[in-house]
């Protein structure tokens, strides 16, 4: 990264808020399409490994633009609440809800998730969802313990947050500069940090790797429904801003909330991560029922920098698409199929691949697989 503007230093610190409300009412009022809806909503019924949500109540924490509520509404939740701090996100959440018909089953409200009692008039639900929300609220641990305050027993807990395990050149700590410049620029400036991040990070990259930069643009969409030049801009201005690694995370869940990982999904900026309670005899337990983990034997042999590789021959048929591979360590799943070897090689921290035949990969603490006490195993059908 060597562009000046994205370099710059911090401007006044009392005008870091991004108006995230704003950016997702223009994302709505610009980009709102039927299709972004049926992404949104494939998105969140692949992860949590469901064909519809019937029978289940959602609630969004952070609803943002109100895309995903409909997108939860829309597969049939039996009761979808939504809340935000945000007046803005309010307004927007209540132009889709009044699109679908205004509900009575979905209901919008304004609050935070920092705000103990107002989370004391919410119901437990079956899916408590919070997208790249949690790290925004300057509290990052406090509001992902409130929001799993909302879980009952056999509830399950899906979050996104921003991976510092991912953000490692430049690191994080470059990125808050970037964000408190941004929100201390006037417009003008904001709209050319924008263009020299699109430059940069997609633009650039997209060149040297021989591939249609534009085509990523114009496709972004299929990801989760999302805007491109919008989710630019929350990047860019999202503030205040934690970052969470994904052992982290994983650990919280499990020493300070006991949650235990259910699903993972690493690579991107914000990793996914779905938790329930430990025995929870929920639909989680139908997903895995038939499930085959196959244990890989030590040694492993060790490559360059964190990588390490084990030959898959014999399993070679099976080996087809690499981000149906799933590894886990110590029982729980990684989640960072079809890494780059660089990548591997040089940060490590659970990224993985399947190259030739064999597994290259790198455990999640970047230690020796090969230690006393560290068990690795993969399914290859976990879509």
């Amino acid at each position: 990264m060597t562009n000046t503007p994205l370099q710059a230093q911090p401007g006044d610190p009392n005008a870091m808020q991004f108006d995230f409300g704003a950016n997702w009412a223009d994302y709505i009022a610009k980009n709102f399409s039927e299709e972004r809806v049926r992404i949104s909503q494939q998105h969140l019924l692949n992860f949590l490994k469901l064909t519809d949500l019937n029978g289940k109540t959602f609630l969004d924490v952070g609803c943002g633009s109100g895309l995903h509520s409909l997108a939860a509404w829309r597969a049939g939740a039996e009761r979808v609440i939504s809340f935000d701090l945000d007046g803005n996100s309010v307004t927007t959440t209540q132009k889709l809800h009044a699109f679908s018909g205004s509900p009575e089953n979905w209901q919008i409200l304004q609050g935070s998730v920092l705000d103990a009692n107002f989370l004391a008039t919410l119901p437990k639900a079956d899916i408590v969802y919070s997208w790249g929300v949690l790290h925004h609220t300057g509290a990052m641990w406090q509001a992902v313990e409130n929001a799993a305050g909302l879980l009952h027993d056999e509830s399950v807990f899906y979050i996104a947050l921003y991976s510092k395990d991912m953000y490692v050149d430049p690191p994080a700590e470059y990125w808050l500069t970037v964000k408190r410049r941004y929100n201390s620029a006037n417009p003008l400036m904001k709209r050319w940090m924008v263009w020299c991040y699109a430059w940069d990070e997609t633009i650039k990259r997209s060149l040297k790797k021989r591939k249609n930069p534009f085509k990523y643009i114009l496709e972004y969409k299929k990801s989760r429904g999302m805007s491109y030049w919008h989710d630019v801009k929350d990047w860019l201005g999202g503030y205040p801003m934690d970052f969470a690694g994904n052992q982290e995370t994983v650990a919280f869940a499990q020493q300070r909330l006991n949650l235990e990982l259910l699903n993972i999904k690493a690579g991107e900026g914000n990793t996914e991560y779905l938790f329930a309670k430990p025995g929870a005899q929920n639909y989680w337990v139908q997903v895995m029922r038939g499930t085959v983990l196959v244990n890989l034997d030590k040694p492993f042999t060790a490559l360059n920098g964190h990588a390490w590789h084990v030959d898959l021959s014999d399993w070679a048929d099976s080996l087809g698409d690499p981000l149906k591979f799933m590894l886990y360590e110590n029982g729980l799943p990684v989640g960072w199929p079809n890494a780059p070897r660089y990548a591997i090689e040089q940060w490590g921290k659970g990224r993985y691949r399947i190259e030739d035949n064999g597994l290259i990969f790198s455990a999640t603490d970047n230690s020796d697989p090969n230690q006393a006490g560290k068990t690795y195993s993969f399914r290859t059908d976990f879509i």
